[in-house]
């Protein structure tokens, strides 16, 4: 029988380490970024995009492993097209995204497989002591292009 010496000493050992993986992070993660209306259609954020207020994004990570859907929060763009999505736990062994969800704009809410995600990352164990964690901009594709677009495209294909 094990002595009630050996127990105390491995309860004191074994019970601090599980505590430490069952207290939430007590800095959250906030994942940063913009959601842009691509006016050209080109695929890309130019100076013709328009920000999209009220936009709805969600951060979902999934287990590296298994693909299981481990983490979903949303939020929402504030009127410039930024949001701010806090994460409160660390997601080492995970792959998480930033996602597009919807637009408020009846002219520009459709969703292009190519700008409708990007990475986040959302650990310390990269070597990012920061909380803070910018990504990329999210975009939605407008139902037309806009005029001034011409000239765009004719500078993006041209060798200068």
């Amino acid at each position: 029988m094990v002595s009630p010496k050996v127990l105390i000493l491995l309860a004191l050992c074994v019970l601090p380490a599980l505590l430490v993986e069952a207290v939430p992070q007590k800095y959250p993660y906030h994942v940063k970024g913009r959601v842009y209306c691509e006016t050209c259609h080109l695929g890309c954020e130019h100076k013709y995009v328009t920000y999209i207020g009220g936009a709805v994004v969600k951060i979902e990570c999934y287990d590296e492993q298994t693909n299981a859907l481990k983490y979903s929060r949303s939020g929402s763009t504030d009127a410039n097209g930024f949001y701010v999505i806090e994460v409160r736990d660390d997601h080492k062994d995970e792959r998480c995204f930033a996602i597009l969800v919807s637009s408020p704009q009846p002219d520009c809410n459709t969703i292009v497989p190519e700008l409708d995600r990007v990475t986040a990352i959302v650990t310390n164990e990269n070597g990012v002591i920061s909380h803070e964690r910018n990504v990329n901009s999210l975009g939605f594709k407008s139902n037309t292009k806009d005029a001034r677009c011409s000239g765009l495209i004719q500078l993006y294909n041209s060798d200068v």
